[in-house]
């Protein structure tokens, strides 16, 4: 910052919002400017913090008496997976040894010390036979927790959800995960998959402030559990299922509390109407889950013959009713008639994805029953499954995304990998729908015929309204151009780009409101994308590889 004083000019409420907008580097640095950025990044900076970063250069006590009174997040993970770098924090610098202390040990004493703000606990990868222990710390030292999060803790969940609804009285939300690096017992164990697991703790008021749960369907207790759902936590607003399998989808009936507003499921088991059980009163469940949810995701592998299966015995009977509060969807498989039942009874849609969706061959087909999500008025977010194989994913025409007319006119990312646009083309699209924020396609860098790459930056673009500031480029289709022209030789490729790469740097010239890109790995050479980096400074340029 070169003149720190000129900020002193500046309203309280716009310091505040800056730091509000600004990473945790950038916070780092503005603490040490002023008083004044000090005393608002500190709060920002300290909020959240990971242990960690910590472990290794202060004690939890030193932290704690600096810092304790702003922390209001904890987390720590076992095999320290990191959000980001441990130099972009502040603390007071006092390393520790930790030699001959275990993760568990560590994390106990960093639980140990009575944090007063805490009010949310991230924990991630345990082993189960260790939650028991850090669970009974957070009981003595942090019993006003009002989210708690475990790891790994999935094959015996049931005692880790008693154990933690009894010592928190006013926990919020409880979420029990499965987690791949945590050492889970064998599914048959009779001692994690017992039948006569009662949940008489949730009653007498325990639990009753619960309104988000998350839970694994990997034992017999989830599906006795999921049976009382509505006697024993009628309050409950969220509920997520993980690895819904045929042994427990085959007993699931799932009894939906009234207040439930967000059903979110994952598994490969197809979905059936018969698994949600009836509430007490009229209607199907059916119409009583149109009536209520504002969001619904179903997600997981699913083969062709189940996918037919679950759209006959769940998608279609459901989706025939009027989802009036429906503002998220997200669909496993895509047919042309859940398309119009989407587009005829889901009129408030926001968002909406399709995580597989027709086939890279068959355009025709997938133009018809896409051209129906096109109606949706409230459209914020697509997602037609914008997949990474480039063998997967849903192909669909450009003349369908601009040349219909959208009814929406506020959609702000759009998520189609196989669809390919031209300059003409992403011209036309911008023009459609002026407040797109992301676009995630297929970039056909043919140049137009009669026009040079000056034109197309200048002449194709609405530069006074487009707000397009992310792009994610699934591959580049340079069709009139070989190996031989499309690439320039090392020599050369510190001063100018290559065929395709030219058509993409006049498209950005006319983008100034474009921040991010993310380029095919392959497509794109690094002395390529070092010179779209020396041409335009302002645009962070990352390779695009899978996973994404």
């Amino acid at each position: 910052m070169k003149d720190p004083s000129a900020y002193a000019k500046l309203p309280f409420e716009v310091l505040d919002l800056i730091c509000h907008m600004s990473d945790r580097q950038t916070l780092n640095s503005l603490q040490h400017v002023s008083r004044v950025w000090r005393r608002l990044s500190l709060p920002l900076l300290w909020k959240s913090i990971d242990i960690s970063d910590w472990e290794y250069r202060a004690s939890a006590d030193r932290v704690h008496a600096v810092y304790g009174r702003l922390v209001h997040t904890m987390e720590y993970r076992r095999c320290q997976r990191r959000r980001g770098n441990s130099h972009s924090s502040s603390a007071p610098a006092s390393p520790q040894a930790v030699s001959g202390k275990t993760k568990t040990d560590i994390l106990c004493e960093w639980l140990g010390v009575r944090w007063k703000n805490v009010r949310r606990v991230a924990i991630g990868a345990w082993p189960p036979y260790n939650i028991r222990r850090v669970q009974q710390v957070l009981a003595t030292c942090n019993p006003q927790l009002r989210v708690l999060i475990l790891e790994g803790a999935a094959a015996a969940w049931a005692e880790t959800m008693q154990r933690a609804v009894t010592a928190h009285p006013h926990l919020q939300g409880l979420h029990i995960t499965e987690d791949s690096r945590a050492l889970l017992p064998p599914a048959a164990d009779e001692h994690y998959r017992r039948s006569q697991v009662r949940f008489l703790f949730l009653s007498n008021g325990v639990g009753a402030s619960l309104t988000r749960l998350t839970v694994p369907c990997i034992v017999e207790s989830a599906v006795q559990l999921l049976g009382q759902l509505s006697d024993l936590l009628p309050l409950l607003q969220t509920l997520d299922l993980r690895q819904v399998d045929a042994g427990a989808a085959s007993k699931l009936s799932i009894n939906l509390p009234p207040m439930l507003r967000h059903l979110k499921i994952s598994g490969q088991y197809p979905l059936t109407m018969r698994m949600f059980g009836h509430r007490h009163g009229k209607g199907t469940a059916g119409a009583l889950m149109a009536a209520s949810l504002h969001s619904l995701s179903v997600t997981g592998l699913r083969s062709e013959e189940a996918a037919w299966r679950e759209s006959d015995t769940f998608w279609t009977p459901i989706l025939q009713h009027k989802w009036a509060l429906l503002t998220g969807l997200v669909i496993p498989v895509a047919r042309p008639e859940l398309s119009l039942l989407i587009g005829t009874n889901c009129s408030k849609l926001e968002r909406l994805q399709f995580i597989y969706a027709g086939s890279s061959i068959n355009q025709q087909q997938n133009n018809l029953w896409a051209a129906k999500l096109t109606c949706l008025p409230q459209l914020r977010h697509l997602d037609i499954a914008s997949s990474n194989n480039e063998y997967e994913g849903c192909s669909l025409s450009s003349r369908l995304v601009t040349g219909c007319i959208w009814k929406t006119q506020w959609l702000h990312s759009l998520y189609v990998s196989r669809l390919s646009l031209s300059t003409d083309a992403l011209s036309a699209l911008l023009r459609m729908l002026p407040y797109l924020h992301t676009l995630w396609f297929t970039f056909d860098a043919k140049p137009r015929a009669n026009d040079s790459l000056e034109q197309i930056g200048t002449d194709c673009y609405p530069v006074a309204q487009c707000r397009l500031q992310y792009l994610v480029i699934h591959a580049v289709i340079a069709r009139d151009c070989n190996r031989s022209a499309a690439y320039t030789s090392e020599s050369d490729s510190e001063q100018t780009g290559s065929g395709p790469t030219n058509v993409l740097s006049a498209c950005l010239a006319g983008l100034p409101s474009v921040n991010k890109c993310r380029l095919p790995m392959f497509t794109f050479p690094d002395e390529q994308r070092h010179w779209l980096k020396c041409q335009f400074p302002r645009i962070n340029f990352k390779k695009y590889a899978p996973p994404y």
